[in-house]
């Protein structure tokens, strides 16, 4: 009778750990459960799960219990339950003491009394029943092995109780905290994979991300900072308790979030890099300033040979106003070839008539500009041609298409989406998809303001310097007001101070100028936006 209730308590106990194993997420709650599992079955005094460190150096109490001293079952303090060691300072094996040896000889062992011995030392034992005022005796171990038959932890149980006196552990015992150890072994292992494997996902999206960055020989830290300010924004909103009090973010979404923020310049890995780096207007594959200034100094040594040749003043002088006309439009040319703010009207017929003009020169006719040069110099803002903007604005789709054939987990199938609408606009302005407002969810918000706010402060853009904070955060408001970035957001960035915690970070001293919050919210707050 006796032994039928053992094997259904045994049939019971494994039922509970498998539907436990299926079931729960915390892994030192399921090892709490075979502990307890394990010291009921064999009515032990004391018990403890170790699970080896990361670095595989020693032993980690995981789990403690000690009924006698009322030390409750629970995850073990490690101020108060420092690790063992698993090798000496020679790197030879520690074998000094019961857990050691057994997870050095990766096999079971059931000792009747410690003291009574010689396998290991047991002075370690010993100490630690003086210093606590206890007898330890018989003892039973079992390592957890994974599927590589590698020892990944040791349950270990202490004085096997009966009849109110410490007894030994029975092979009926051995048996079935093995069939528990077992258990306790593949939660282990699943776990050590899935991290393995999480760490494996967050090092090879950094890695690519790097690489993209590394690409670009002036936005070396723009993938990295955009990230981070993502994961910041994240961090407040958590903390806020008035608009996004109702905001929880699990640690599966942050986690979704920062690949996203990380992934979201995937796509220039495709964009030609003399598009991603154009510093200035004429520059292409080949910076075509090197020709302009080619004709200027050519156009010039003629005239000034044909100056040399000339009799008649009134012809010197003609010469001498082409020169003067020359080195002048030369001069403005290379102003408005690296012209970071939006060029004027003026600046464009300009460029118009230094185009149409042609030197006429012993019958030959020169042009200092040609008809592309001319077209590249009038593009109003910024260095990019209408052609050129568009193959920019493709990484996002580009981004989009290659994340979106990677099987993401569930718990980050959003990634793709996140990572590819940052260049969208609340009001449907933005690309690729041309999303609005009801289309685009908290997460991709972050990430939009997140990569707006970098793009505008960064110091190594070879298109434009660095703009100070004043400047920054009115563009911000600027675009709160016309409904592109969340003004919810925007608040946030203000209201606590990000603004200035990044800039003292990556900013510039000459960067770091007065901001009067309450002007810069006025330019959006009295537009009604609460987007």
């Amino acid at each position: 009778m006796e032994i039928k209730e053992n094997i259904l308590k045994h049939i019971e106990s494994l039922k509970k750990i498998a539907l436990a194993l299926s079931a729960e997420k915390d892994l030192n709650e399921f090892f709490k459960l075979v502990l307890a599992e394990a010291m009921r079955f064999t009515k032990a005094d004391a018990g403890t799960v170790y699970a080896l460190s990361d670095d595989e150096t020693k032993l980690d109490f995981k789990i403690v219990c000690t009924i006698s001293k009322n030390i409750q079952l629970g995850i073990a303090d490690v101020k108060k339950w420092p690790s063992v060691t698993l090798f000496h300072k020679d790197n030879s094996k520690n074998l000094n003491n019961f857990v050691t040896y057994v997870f050095h000889s990766g096999k079971a062992m059931n000792i009747a009394d410690v003291y009574e011995q010689e396998l290991f030392d047991n002075a370690g034992t010993k100490n630690y029943d003086k210093v606590n005022n206890y007898r330890s005796q018989s003892m039973l171990a079992i390592p957890l092995k994974n599927h590589e038959d590698k020892v990944l932890g040791v349950l270990q149980l202490i004085n096997a109780m009966g009849n109110n006196k410490i007894t030994t552990f029975n092979q009926e015992h051995v048996i079935t905290v093995s069939s528990l150890a077992s258990q306790a072994a593949i939660a282990l292992t699943n776990r050590k994979l899935i991290s393995e494997l999480e760490n494996l996902l967050d090092q090879f999206i950094k890695a690519i991300a790097v690489t993209i960055d590394k690409k670009s020989k002036y936005t070396g830290g723009h993938i990295s900072r955009v990230a981070e300010i993502t994961r910041d924004l994240a961090e407040e909103i958590q903390k806020d308790k008035g608009t996004f009090s109702e905001i929880d973010f699990s640690e599966d979404e942050l986690k979704e979030l920062q690949y996203a923020s990380w992934m979201h310049d995937l796509g220039k890995i495709t964009t030609p890099s003399h598009i991603m780096d154009k510093s200035s207007r004429l520059e292409n594959i080949i910076d075509c300033i090197k020709f302009v200034e080619m004709r200027y100094l050519f156009i010039k040594d003629i005239l000034l040979n044909e100056l040399n040749y000339k009799d008649l003043e009134s012809e010197k002088q003609e010469i001498v106003k082409l020169l003067r006309k020359l080195d002048s439009d030369w001069k403005f040319i290379k102003k408005i070839n690296k012209e970071e703010n939006q060029i004027k009207a003026q600046d464009i017929s300009r460029i118009e008539d230094i185009y149409s003009f042609i030197y006429t020169i012993s019958n030959k006719e020169y042009r200092l500009l040609n008809s592309e040069e001319k077209e590249h110099l009038q593009i109003p803002i910024g260095t990019l041609s209408p052609e050129q903007s568009e193959i920019m604005k493709e990484h996002v789709l580009v981004t989009h298409n290659i994340l979106s054939k990677l099987n993401f987990p569930a718990k980050y199938k959003n990634v793709p989406f996140y990572a590819a609408t940052h260049h969208e606009n609340l009001n449907g302005s933005g690309y690729p998809f041309h999303l609005k407002a009801e289309k685009l969810p908290l997460k991709s918000r972050i990430i939009a303001i997140s990569d707006i706010f970098e793009s505008l402060t960064a110091q190594d853009r070879p298109y434009k310097t660095g703009k100070t904070l004043s400047i920054t955060l009115t563009i911000l408001a600027n675009k709160v007001k016309n409904k592109e970035i969340d003004s919810r957001l925007m608040d946030l960035i203000l209201d606590t101070g990000y603004y200035l915690k990044y800039a003292k970070k990556f900013l510039s001293p000459q960067q770091i100028d007065g901001i009067n919050i309450n002007e810069i919210k006025k330019i959006y707050k009295t537009n009604g936006n609460n987007l």
